[in-house]
C-alpha cells in the first residue's frame, strides 16, 4: 500500500515561476518583450506566432509565445546570454530579428519586430488585422503618449522603475484608452512593491480591453497571492480561451486547479503545458504530482516527478522529490 508523502502540503505554497527562477538561478531572469508591428504602419493583433531562439549561429527554439490583441507577447524567465525572435502567422512574411543581447542583471528588455504583410495577405483586411481586428484606441495613440511609454520602456531597462512609473502615468494621461501605459505602470508598480497600485492599473487595462491577455494572467498572479483562487479562474479563464497555448495562464490555472480541489483538470492542465516549449515551467509537474496524490494515481504521480526533476534539476526542492520517488519506488516492491 502506497504511504502517502507530504508534497500536498510543499505544493500550495509554490511562488509564481518567475519567482521560482530567480531564487534557483545564479542568474536574474529577465522579462522579454516583443511588439510586432507592420513596417508600413499599425500594430498586429493577436494570434501571431513568436518563437524565441537562443544562440547566433544554428539557434535553438526555445519558447513559442502568441501576440496578444495589442500585437505583444511576452517571455518570462529569459536568462542571460543571445537570443533571437522568429515571427510568423498568417498574411504575413516571416521575418527574424536582430541579435537580443541579455546581459545578467536585466530584469526588462524589449524589442519592436517591424513585419510585412505577405503577397497573399487579404488587401481588404484592416490594418493590422490578423484573425481579430486590433483595437480601435490602441491605433489612435498620439505621437506624444507612445514616446512617453517608450521613455518608461527605457526607465524599466535599467531598473528605475520610479521613474519608468512617471513616464507610463504621464503616457496613461496624455491618453486616457492606452491600455499597454496602463499594464506597463503595472510592472513599474510590481516592482516598487504596491500590489493595491498594481492590482488598479492592471483593471484599468482590462476596462479597455478585456481581453488584454498578459493583463489578465498578471492579475491572477494577484489573485493567487491574496487567496482568491476563484477571481483568479475567472481572469485565467478568460486569457486561456483568448490565446490557448499562453503556457503561463496554463501552467497557473493547474496550480489555482488544484488549490480549488479540481485534481483532473489540474493534471489536464499540466500535460498541455508539457505538450509544449515550456522553459522555466517545471513547476507545472510537481503541481500535476500533487494533483495525481490525491486521486490516488502513484506510478502517474512519480513520472510527473521524474520529469520536475529532468527540467529543473537544480531546483530547491530537487533533493527533496528524489527522496520521495525513491521512497515510493520502494513502497512498490
Amino acid at each position: 500500500m502506497w504511504r502517502r508523502f507530504p508534497l500536498l502540503l510543499v505544493l500550495v505554497v509554490i511562488p509564481t515561476h518567475a519567482q521560482i527562477a530567480s531564487r534557483i538561478s545564479t542568474h536574474t531572469a529577465c522579462t522579454l518583450r516583443i511588439d510586432v508591428a507592420f513596417a508600413t504602419g499599425g500594430r498586429v493583433t493577436s494570434g501571431v506566432r513568436v518563437q524565441l531562439l537562443q544562440g547566433l549561429a544554428n539557434a535553438a527554439g526555445v519558447e513559442v509565445q502568441m501576440t496578444n490583441s495589442s500585437g505583444s507577447a511576452e517571455f518570462a524567465s529569459v536568462f542571460p546570454g543571445d537570443y533571437r525572435v522568429e515571427v510568423s502567422g498568417d498574411g504575413i512574411e516571416t521575418t527574424q530579428s536582430e541579435v537580443i543581447h541579455i546581459e545578467d542583471g536585466r530584469v526588462f528588455e524589449s524589442l519592436l519586430v517591424a513585419v510585412r504583410k505577405s503577397a497573399d495577405a487579404n488587401p481588404a483586411a484592416p490594418k493590422g488585422a490578423l484573425g481579430n481586428t486590433v483595437t480601435v484606441a490602441e491605433l489612435n495613440v498620439p505621437k506624444e503618449a507612445s514616446e512617453e511609454l517608450a521613455r518608461g520602456d527605457a526607465e524599466m531597462q535599467h531598473n528605475n522603475w520610479k521613474k519608468a512609473a512617471e513616464h507610463f502615468k504621464k503616457a496613461a494621461s496624455i491618453y486616457p484608452q492606452y491600455a499597454s501605459a496602463y499594464y506597463n505602470l503595472s510592472a513599474a508598480y510590481f516592482h516598487l512593491t504596491k500590489p493595491e497600485a498594481q492590482r488598479d492599473a492592471l483593471q484599468k487595462a482590462l476596462k479597455i480591453n478585456e481581453n488584454f491577455v498578459p493583463a489578465l494572467v498578471s492579475l491572477a498572479h494577484l489573485d493567487v497571492a491574496d487567496h482568491k483562487p476563484e477571481e483568479a479562474r475567472s481572469s485565467l479563464d478568460k486569457a486561456i480561451s483568448a490565446e490557448p497555448t499562453n503556457v503561463e495562464a496554463l501552467a497557473l490555472r493547474a496550480r489555482v486547479d488544484f488549490m480549488q480541489g479540481q485534481d483532473q483538470q489540474a493534471v489536464a492542465d499540466a500535460l498541455r503545458v508539457h505538450e509544449m516549449p515550456h522553459q522555466g515551467y517545471a513547476t507545472v509537474h510537481y503541481t500535476a504530482a500533487g494533483a495525481l496524490q490525491r486521486l490516488n494515481r502513484i506510478p502517474e504521480m512519480i513520472a510527473q516527478l521524474q520529469l520536475f526533476l529532468q527540467e529543473d534539476p537544480t531546483n530547491a526542492r530537487a533533493d527533496y522529490v528524489r527522496q520521495t520517488i525513491a521512497e515510493l519506488k520502494g513502497q512498490s516492491h
